[in-house]
């Protein structure tokens, strides 16, 4: 039995500033007005610098019993981990249970040399770690993990650690982020800072200028378009510079070790047992270029959302059988797809084009009664692209049994190809809709375990002999649905 242990002395320093944190938002406001309202006098500077001091000296209390009160031991069977001031909490996680041991490297655990610890488990919480350890050492983190994943792995004495399999380069991580396809996201960002400009900004400026720019209102379009592309790009890059910096993948015995980020740094730990599947994506910035990236799924790990996380961030399409034959030999597999039948064109067409056709439609006698424009035709010109869009679903669409592997691949905005093993498969089925009996036709299901909700493996519209045959081929676990 081993003894309870304490954090490294940083966890002092780190538990004071997320005290700080926490209090800042409310104080900060009432601050602001005490100086604003009273005005900036000698008395109302001090006391608000005495106030600040007050908190701080109370934060490092804080800090202090905090560290003093958190320990945690491997005894038997379990980690445990025991903290809280007033009030104390007691956590018992199972070895078996444990997924992964993780850490994270903010600025301030650089600083001292020190990282945070995060223990992951089957089930755990999505957002928030089951056990976190706000600062430990590095021999600290190497003996945490060797008395956790002792029952599980057995390493040799000859091992020096885990093999580097890739890095990411500098090049390549510039190439990731421009062509990550977060463009959107980037925009959002934009749009709520805009909202914050508008709030500090007077009714009156506002008029001003678009009175000014009204009249030249397509130049400025011309300038502002692309200006606010440009920089949506470039934020998109900056995230994933920021994310992905130093990518490396390693592996030892049946782990691979992920570290990557500029900030902050993470090191994840992926147990192969628990990968379920592996996800190639091909994002239209990328596929052109023969390019993609990797995620895995896995049952009840993940720091993206608890239920994936990025196996490699970006490799060429070509190279994605050898570098899995080394990473995860269990999911390298470079089959011949079969397509789907002709006959299941229409459907994808449909599909993609339904929405738009019932906005023209519905949009196009309102805009001539009302409006007596015809702007409600715009909708139409939107037909094609859709129609194109659900033919690329319908040509990238196909799967294959081979080496006992599921393989399906779909395209959702960027083309995806899945594959999973078939012990792999938590369930499988069939599912047919009246339209598709019409047409022989059937959509294809599977599900592998990841995080609490599963993952989904689909085909639509195969035929439906096939689906069937291929629902029987992998076990006795399907399920027939109709609609």
């Amino acid at each position: 039995m081993n003894s309870e242990k304490h954090l490294h002395p940083v966890g002092m320093l780190v538990g004071a500033i997320r005290t700080l944190r926490r209090w800042i938002s409310g104080l900060v406001l009432p601050g602001v007005f005490l100086l604003v309202s009273q005005g900036f006098s000698l008395w109302t500077v001090t006391l608000f610098l005495l106030g600040i001091l007050a908190v701080a000296v109370l934060a490092a209390l804080w800090g202090f019993l905090s560290w003093r009160a958190t320990t945690y031991a491997v005894t038997g069977n379990s980690f445990r981990l025991r903290q809280g001031v007033f009030q104390k909490s007691e956590r018992t996680i199972p070895l078996e249970h444990v997924q992964s041991v993780d850490t994270v490297q903010g600025i301030i655990q650089r600083a001292f040399g020190v990282v945070e610890v995060r223990i992951e488990t089957a089930g755990g919480g999505v957002s928030e770690p089951d056990a976190s350890l706000s600062a430990l050492d590095r021999d600290a983190v190497q003996t945490l993990r060797r008395e956790i994943e002792g029952p599980q792995i057995e390493r040799s004495e000859e091992t020096t650690g885990p093999t580097v399999l890739r890095r990411l380069s500098t090049r390549e991580l510039l190439v990731a982020g421009a062509t990550s396809g977060q463009i959107g996201v980037a925009f959002s960002l934009i749009a709520v800072g805009s909202q914050f400009l508008d709030d500090f900004l007077s009714e009156s400026f506002v008029r001003r200028l678009l009175e000014t720019l009204a009249p030249n209102w397509l130049m400025v379009v011309l300038i502002l378009v692309p200006a606010a592309v440009l920089l949506a790009w470039l934020l998109a890059i900056a995230g994933t510079v920021l994310a992905y910096t130093g990518f490396t993948l390693s592996r030892e015995g049946d782990f691979l070790y992920i570290k990557r980020g500029l900030l902050e740094r993470r090191e994840a730990t992926i147990p192969l047992a628990r990968i379920q599947a592996v996800r190639i994506s091909e994002g239209v910035l990328r596929q052109p270029f023969g390019l993609a990236s990797l995620r895995v799924e896995s049952a009840g790990y993940g720091e993206d959302a608890g239920v994936s996380t990025t196996l490699f961030p970006l490799l060429p399409s070509d190279e994605v059988g050898e570098f899995l034959a080394v990473a995860a030999p269990e999911f390298a597999v470079v089959p011949t797809l079969k397509p789907l039948p002709r006959r299941a064109l229409r459907r994808y067409v449909i599909r993609a084009t339904f929405v738009y056709l019932i906005i023209a439609f519905a949009a196009a006698p309102v805009s001539f009664l009302v409006l007596q424009s015809a702007l409600g035709l715009l909708a139409l010109f939107l037909i094609l692209p859709a129609a194109t869009y659900g033919w690329l679903c319908y040509r990238d669409a196909g799967w294959a049994l081979e080496e006992d592997r599921l393989v399906v691949r779909y395209r959702s905005l960027g083309r995806k190809t899945a594959v999973a093993p078939r012990r792999r498969l938590q369930s499988r089925g069939v599912i047919r809709s009246p339209f598709q009996r019409r047409a022989r036709l059937a959509t294809f299901l599977a599900e592998v375990a990841s995080g609490s909700g599963g993952s989904a493996l689909r085909v639509r519209d195969l035929d439906a002999v096939a689906a069937e045959t291929l629902a029987g081929e992998l076990g006795p676990k399907v399920r027939l649905e109709g609609a």
